[in-house]
C-alpha cells in the first residue's frame, strides 16, 4: 500500500488493512504512507520511492492507494514508464490516483480505477464492490458487466476503457500525461463539483479536442456532486455532450460516493477492451483484467 496524494488519517488506515487482510491478503504499508509533509503524505521523492520500491518487489502482487486528495501529479516526471512494465501489477485507486492510473495505461499496463484502503474501504464497501474488486483482481477468467443506465445519446461502441475523475483529467491537459483518448471508451466522474464547474470542466476537455475521437463516454452516477438550483450533473452532461458524435450513457455506480457505509465503488480495470451499448445502458468487458 502506498500514498502517492494526500496525508492520511491513521484510524482510518489500519480500518482498511484489517478489511485487506480478511480477503486472506499480507499488507506490506509503504514507509511514505504516516508521513506528512503539509497536505502530502510525505515529500514527491518519498512518496515516489515507495512506488518504485513496491513495482521492484516480487513478492508484491497488487498496489493500493491509501487515499486520493493531491499529489500524484507531482511524482509522474520520476517515474520511469519501463518500471511500470517490468514487473506489471494491478495498480488500485481513484480520485487524484487517477494520474497515476492513466500513466500506467499509458505504459501499455492495466489499471484500476477502484477502492482505496484509508478511503472507502475503510469506511466499508458495499457486499457487491467487494465481491467485485475481489474477482477483477483474482479470477482470470472473469468478464463484467455495469450498469449505465441514463442513455444521453444512443448507440454502440468498442475501445480501450480509460479515464478517472474528470477534474485530474482535465489538470493534465496541456502536459505529456494527457491521456490519448482516441478510440477509447472515455470514463468520467467527480466529486463536490457544482454545476456550472462541471460544465467548465467538460466544456474544457472538449475544447482541447479529447472528446472529437472518443468512441464513446460514460459518466458515473457522481451522487457526491451537488445540485444547485434544481440543476444537477445529468443536466449538465446533458448540455454539454448530447451532440458529440458518439454514445454517451450516465449511471456507472463507480467512483465518489460520501455515505460512511455500504459505499459503492465498483472497480473498472482501465486498459481493457469494453463495449459500451447506449441501447442497453450496459458497459460490458470484452476480456478479463487479469491473466
Amino acid at each position: 500500500m502506498i500514498a502517492p496524494s494526500g496525508a492520511l488519517d491513521g484510524e482510518r488506515l489500519d480500518r482498511g488493512v484489517r478489511f485487506l487482510e480478511g480477503l486472506g491478503l499480507r499488507v506490506e504499508v509503504g514507509t511514505a504512507v504516516r508521513e506528512r509533509q503539509a497536505y502530502l503524505a510525505g515529500g514527491d521523492a518519498a512518496r515516489l520511492a515507495d512506488l518504485e520500491r513496491m513495482l521492484d518487489d516480487p513478492e508484491v502482487r497488487a498496489i493500493f492507494c491509501a487515499r486520493g486528495g493531491y499529489g500524484s501529479q507531482r511524482i509522474l516526471p520520476g517515474l520511469d514508464p519501463d518500471r511500470l512494465r517490468r514487473q506489471p501489477k494491478p495498480i488500485v485507486g481513484y480520485s487524484d490516483a487517477t494520474a497515476l492510473l492513466n500513466a500506467a495505461v499509458g505504459a501499455g499496463i492495466v489499471a484500476f480505477h477502484g477502492p482505496m484502503v484509508a478511503d472507502d474501504i475503510a469506511r466499508g464497501l458495499s457486499p457487491r464492490s467487494a465481491a467485485h474488486l475481489w474477482l477483477l483482481l483474482s479470477d482470470p477468467a472473469w468478464i463484467w458487466e455495469l450498469e449505465a443506465p441514463v442513455i444521453i445519446r444512443p448507440g454502440r461502441a468498442r475501445g480501450r476503457l480509460i479515464g478517472g475523475c474528470l477534474a485530474v483529467l482535465v489538470a493534465s491537459l496541456g502536459t505529456p500525461y494527457a491521456p490519448d483518448t482516441a478510440g477509447a471508451i472515455l470514463f468520467l466522474e467527480d466529486v463536490a463539483e457544482r454545476p456550472y464547474r462541471l460544465d467548465r470542466l467538460l466544456t474544457q476537455l472538449r475544447q482541447s479536442g479529447k472528446l472529437d475521437r472518443v468512441a464513446g463516454l460514460v459518466f458515473g452516477t457522481m451522487p457526491a456532486c451537488p445540485p444547485v438550483d434544481g440543476i444537477g450533473p445529468l443536466d449538465v452532461v446533458r448540455a454539454c455532450c448530447v451532440d458529440l458524435g458518439c454514445p454517451v450513457a450516465l449511471g456507472v455506480p463507480a467512483g465518489h460516493d460520501t455515505r460512511e457505509r455500504e459505499c459503492e465503488n465498483l472497480a473498472l480495470p482501465f486498459g481493457v477492451e469494453v463495449e459500451l451499448d447506449a441501447e442497453r445502458g450496459r458497459l460490458v468487458a470484452l476480456e478479463p483484467a487479469v491473466v
